[in-house]
């Protein structure tokens, strides 16, 4: 029959997705051939005497129904036309769906019997479908064509696309059916008059469902005709063989990023694509439409068009060209153009995107690298993405990400994964510790992220770098951490762990960073501590780690960092640790430290930039040593109410780089140096509360830059230096409390600096 024969009854509404086309038509009707789509079921009207005098008029001989199995029934329904008709609602617990009049409707009035009625436009159409037990795949491949409501003389082509969950069987399946009404009188059909073609009709070659090949011997050339794919009608039984079940029924929906971007192959994409290959399941051509229809779902759903950079997204250009697009193992802007363009890492951080991330980048199957760090995405992470298999990095750190982590996250093969300064909450999966192959997890700054610290982590042999700090964590450190022989980076702090530390850390000889701080229930000693020979940094401030600074610390050569203000430190700091050359930052502030500061601090420490030692117990002897004039990198030098006396030594005007210093509380006694004015970087000069004495040097307006310039409560004498009236960006000055005289000698009132008239 030809297409003529029929007419549409909305010229605005293309006929539905068919099956995949086949190409060709049969040239032996006695061959029996493997089906090439065994899902596929044809239910055939028998002629009868006034169906021949029909076809003797031009009219069709036949009804067909064709019958495919595919997993998704919303979706499907919404596709029935162009129009992708919205209004479908829930009939109650049998799982129907109500719709407005003219559109296809489907609702199953039997569960437990899988009846199905089918509502066409007028036409009424009830299958009984059951499984077959000797099929080798479940689906339905039985079913009756029982009654057609026509009553009118008419030639009608009717189509759509229906997906049927039978959940009496617990099998996902779609209903492709197809149409055709014959010119008759007649509005009931014999039941008896139809007979079912099932697979078992064609011989065992194997044919691949996206290959064309011959037709069944019970499908004319005309047939044939009718059953070549649109566009739409291809990418959407290609997309749906490829996307998540949620991606792909978001397709039907309005407004969603999986539409827009469908729309825009259709409709506005310039790059040509081979839907003829795409359908018949050519593995470039089917790549490039699944790769450009993801990408474009990803720029319509984090706002591509307001990107930092959107350089040729969202036109004809190739798609490895495309700003952050990397493909073939190539960075992103690298591609050669010689390989067979397979995207393989997507990195767009910090470039605006906004929005919420998509389940369809699931569908991308060579992805390596997904980065999308620094930028405004929220929700939270699909759960498509869990089965990503082939991505090994994931950086999602820096954006508004919230909900919980899922269990199957275990099942990825990520390498290195991100999600720190986001909104997630919950706990950490027991599960992240099957991924073997994970050498990075960071998870910190999630502050609703709760629970202790699953042990599996430990298992974690390739494990590098855990940082897990800024959350709520409880409970203590786990001792299968002393498993992780390649760690470099442990980073607790601020949470709520409690108990001692795990002996066996001090045994982690590639440990670089250990940080607990911030853990006020956390114990024990530093006893051991040089077992962490690479140690660069260690924080354990304000937790309650008591003892001594052990000699032992000197065995951390690169020792850079060693922060414990406000835990429990005791007796003396020793020596030995003088040596340590590397010492950049050295913070043992608010502790109960005694003795005297050795001299071999002051002499080795030649790189130090922040040095503070302040609120302890040191004697009265413990003054500053000379050797701080080789200090040239310092910027801060704090030892307020720390215990210390003597002099301040002209050396220190050699610290050509430093912005703070506080020795205010202390013993400190003599004349305050010229050789401080030479600090021109100095923004804080603290020396209140001393026992200084002499006259203020005028050297000391030399300090332009200093914001904070407190003598008050020493001995000073004489008069008040004019040249302090040079201190503009002061915001306060203090000299009270001394034995000063003559103050109009300057146009302000130096103690609180507020202008006046002498």
């Amino acid at each position: 029959m030809s297409d003529s024969e029929f007419e549409s009854d909305s010229e605005s509404s293309a006929p539905p997705p068919p099956p995949p086309p086949i190409s060709g038509s049969s040239s032996n009707n006695n061959a029996k051939k493997k089906d090439p789509f065994p899902e596929i079921l044809r239910f055939k009207k028998k002629k009868t005497a006034t169906d021949s005098a029909n076809n003797n008029q031009g009219a069709a001989a036949e009804e067909e129904l064709e019958i495919q199995m595919t997993p998704t029934l919303d979706s499907l329904l919404r596709r029935t036309n162009n129009n992708a008709p919205t209004a479908y609602t829930s009939r109650g617990a049998s799982g129907g769906y109500d719709t407005e009049e003219g559109e296809t409707a489907a609702f199953i009035n039997d569960i437990e019997k899988n009846e199905i009625e089918l509502n066409l436009e007028g036409e009424a159409i009830e299958l009984n479908l059951e499984n077959d037990p000797t099929a080798d795949k479940s689906y339905t491949t039985k079913g009756s064509l029982l009654k057609s409501h026509n009553g009118k003389d008419r030639k009608r082509c009717f189509g759509g696309i229906l997906a049927l969950l039978l959940i009496g069987g617990g099998i996902a399946a779609a209903l492709v059916f197809t149409v055709f009404s014959p010119s008759t009188t007649s509005d009931t059909v014999d039941k008896s008059s139809m007979e079912v073609a099932t697979g078992d009709e064609w011989t065992e070659e194997e044919v691949s469902p996206y290959t064309d090949d011959t037709a069944s011997t019970t499908t004319t050339e005309q047939d044939v005709s009718q059953e070549e794919g649109t566009p739409e009608q291809t990418a959407l039984y290609v997309l749906q063989k490829y996307l998540p079940s949620a991606s792909f029924e978001a397709i039907s929906q309005e407004n969603t990023p999986q539409s827009s971007s469908l729309d825009h192959v259709l409709n506005s994409d310039s790059y040509v694509y081979n839907w003829s290959s795409i359908h018949s399941g050519d593995e470039t051509s089917t790549r490039d439409f699944i790769q450009r229809y993801v990408l474009n779902t990803l720029y319509y759903g984090l706002k591509g068009s307001e990107w930092e950079d959107n350089t040729n997204w969202n036109t004809k250009m190739d798609v490895c060209t495309w700003f952050g697009i990397g493909c073939d193992g190539y960075e992103a802007g690298s591609w050669d153009g010689e390989g067979e363009g397979v995207i393989t890492s997507i990195v767009l951080n910090d470039n605006g995107l906004e929005g919420k991330l998509v389940g369809d980048v699931s569908a991308l199957s060579s992805l390596i690298s997904l980065e999308l760090h620094s930028n405004y995405i929220e929700g939270g992470i699909p759960p498509s993405w869990y089965g990503m298999k082939s991505l090994e990095v994931l950086f999602l750190d820096d954006n508004y990400i919230s909900g919980t982590l899922d269990e199957s996250i275990g099942t990825m093969n990520l390498k290195r994964l991100t999600l720190a300064d986001n909104e997630i909450s919950g706990s950490i999966p027991e599960s992240i510790g099957d991924m073997s192959g994970l050498v990075m997890l960071w998870l910190f700054d999630n502050e609703k992220m709760g629970g202790g610290i699953p042990e599996s982590l430990g298992g974690l042999a390739n494990l590098e770098a855990l940082a897990l700090f800024n959350m709520a964590l409880t409970g203590t450190i786990p001792s299968s951490f002393s498993q992780l022989s390649l760690l470099q980076i442990l980073k607790l702090e601020n949470n709520n762990l409690s108990g001692a530390l795990p002996s066996g850390l001090f045994g982690l000889s590639n440990l670089q960073v250990l940080g607990v701080g911030g853990n006020a229930g956390i114990t024990g000693t530093l006893d051991g501590i040089d077992g962490l020979s690479s140690l660069k940094e260690l924080y354990i401030e304000s937790t309650s780690i008591s003892g001594g600074i052990p000699p032992s610390l000197a065995g951390c050569r690169d020792l850079t960092v060693f922060s414990a203000n406000g835990a429990k430190l005791s007796s003396t700091i020793p020596g030995s640790i003088g040596s340590l050359s590397n010492i950049k930052l050295f913070n043992v502030g608010s502790n109960a430290l005694t003795g005297a500061i050795p001299s071999d601090i002051w002499e080795g420490w030649t790189n130090a930039i922040e040095v503070d030692m302040s609120e302890n117990a040191f004697s009265a002897n413990a003054a500053i040593g000379g050797g701080v004039a080789n200090w040239k990198s310092c910027q801060k030098l704090v030892l307020s109410n720390s215990g210390i006396g003597g002099n301040i030594p002209v050396e220190i005007g050699g610290m050509s780089s430093l912005e703070v210093l506080d020795l205010s509380l202390n013993s400190l006694s003599g004349d305050l140096p010229s050789e401080i004015g030479q600090l021109e970087n100095i923004e804080e000069l603290v020396l209140f509360s001393n026992g200084m004495n002499g006259t203020i040097p005028t050297e000391l307006g030399n300090l332009v830059n200093v914001d904070v310039f407190m003598l008050n409560d020493n001995v000073f004498t004489g008069r008040i230096p004019t040249e302090l009236g040079m201190l503009e960006r002061a915001d306060l000055i203090q000299l009270d409390n001394n034995q000063l005289s003559e103050y109009c000698h300057i146009s302000y009132i130096l103690i609180a600096w507020s202008q006046t008239a002498c």
